[in-house]
């Protein structure tokens, strides 16, 4: 494992500096995935996966062959040809498949797809850029079932990280080629403005034409002097009540606009300016902003260009939200749980403070899907997470693993007390009834196994330990807590 984590380490340090990171070869960071996916994984097939607009069709965007050494693109899988699949990317973090061919989540693909060229085993990650997942990327092992281990998991979650950089770095470059544009109208509106300075009318005509919201204010009142009509709209002011406005009204936080042009006189110009802005109306929104003092008969005023992100913002922090959580429970994800515990043990190692974790899964989970569906599967997983997690202290993590699965961090906790808070958890979700078809309730139970770290042992022997424990409980009965 050591062995081929440093290889992955080294492999990403190469491509944190690839050319590919800058968004200007798109294709070129695909093919270096599918390369990496190979080699890392040791698998024949790696391959990056783009959805169409609608969201129900995958297209190939790269595959590399291993043995071949050959790029290829093209292939399609639709959701109404695999609609389990389709629905398995979208409840997991990664999808491990042992046996490709009776897996409930890739069985459909067996006979258009996997048969034919030979596919035993699959371990796919789906790629989120902007809160939405965009594609997926795929290892496929030719030849008879595999077993993923944990590294590999995280590992195939790692390269769809950086193919939603390398899709964000293509994405940010257009915008900015927009946003480049916008600036060198602003620039260009700012020099025809000076020539201009003494004639008004002409002036009204210039912003009215521009295809961005602007706003000529004087700096020494705040008042407005000019703004065009996308300006009046942004702000949710008749055009014609515009001029005489105070701009330090519109401004979410007043004082950053005296901080933006204290700035604005020292420089004489800026550029992409995040602030929060509000309407008329009192609703708030996030723009960007360019700014330029000019001079008007006169008068010293600011040349303010305005572009709404409000929405761009928001998608960024359901990115955020996303790469830390799982989209089904709200339970941290696999990824973001084994970085909180490697800190949470580096912590406790170095404070001698104790450090415990436990692993619980549902009882009979199968049967739930088969007997009530996976509407009411979902339904259980997130009646687990929200009953685990009212039992939790706020220093304790809860995280989705995989599945059914879900580990809880619980730092300066020994053993008695890790037994006692996870008692509580088991009770908790006893007690919880799940809501299946035709208004039936469900009974969910978990297992539970605990551990407590010991010396400096990895965060991946705590995990098997507990792990231990947890097959300890259902092998006692399920429904049940074991050291």
């Amino acid at each position: 494992m050591s062995e081929r984590l440093g290889l992955h380490r080294q492999l990403l340090s190469r491509l944190a500096h690839s050319e590919a990171l800058s968004g200007r070869d798109i294709e070129s960071g695909y093919a270096q995935v599918t390369e990496l996916m190979t080699t890392l994984l040791r698998v024949e097939r790696g391959s990056v996966w783009r959805f169409d607009a609608s969201g129900t069709q995958l297209e190939c965007v790269d595959l590399f062959e291993w043995a071949e050494r050959r790029h290829s693109s093209g292939a399609i899988i639709t959701a109404e040809g695999a609609p389990s699949y389709f629905r398995a990317l979208a409840q997991n973090r990664c999808i491990a498949v042992s046996d490709a061919a009776t897996d409930p989540a890739t069985t459909e693909l067996t006979e258009p797809y996997l048969r034919s060229l030979g596919i035993g085993a699959m371990l796919d990650a789906p790629i989120w850029v902007g809160g939405r997942m965009v594609g997926v990327v795929c290892h496929e092992h030719v030849g008879g079932a595999r077993r993923w281990q944990f590294e590999e998991e995280l590992i195939a979650g790692t390269m769809a990280d950086f193919v939603a950089r390398v899709i964000e770095a293509s994405d940010r470059l257009r915008a900015e080629r927009t946003l480049g544009q916008y600036r060198q109208h602003v620039d260009e509106l700012t020099k025809v403005e000076q020539a201009l300075r003494r004639s008004g009318e002409n002036l009204r005509i210039v912003l009215g034409a521009a295809p961005v919201a602007l706003v000529l204010t004087r700096l020494r009142d705040q008042h407005v002097v000019l703004a065009n009509e996308r300006c009046a709209a942004l702000f949710g002011v008749p055009l014609d009540e515009v001029v005489g406005q105070r701009t330090r009204d519109y401004y979410a936080v007043p004082t950053h606009r005296d901080e933006m042009i204290g700035r604005l006189i020292e420089q004489g110009q800026l550029d992409s300016v995040l602030i929060r802005l509000k309407k008329r109306g009192g609703e708030e929104f996030w723009a960007e902003m360019s700014a330029r003092i000019v001079e008007l008969d006169g008068q010293r005023c600011s040349l303010v260009g305005i572009h709404d992100v409000t929405r761009q913002k928001n998608l960024e922090e359901q990115l955020r939200e996303l790469a830390t959580r799982d989209s089904l429970t709200g339970a941290a994800n696999r990824r973001h749980f084994v970085e909180l515990g490697q800190r949470e043990r580096e912590r406790s190692l170095r404070s001698k403070a104790a450090l415990s974790l436990c692993l619980f899964d549902a009882d009979h989970f199968k049967h739930i899907n088969d007997d009530y569906g996976h509407v009411a599967g979902d339904h259980a997983l997130t009646t687990m997470a929200r009953a685990a997690q009212g039992a939790l202290r706020a220093a304790d993590v809860l995280g989705r693993l995989g599945g059914e699965e879900f580990a809880i961090l619980l730092p300066d906790t020994d053993l008695t007390g890790a037994l006692v808070v996870a008692e509580r958890v088991r009770g908790a979700v006893a007690a919880s009834a799940v809501r299946g078809g035709e208004g039936v309730d469900i009974q969910v139970t978990i297992s539970v196994g605990v551990a407590q770290l010991e010396g400096d042992e990895s965060l991946e022997s705590l995990l098997k330990r507990a792990d231990s424990a947890l097959y300890d409980a259902k092998d006692h009965g399920r429904n049940r807590v074991r050291p």
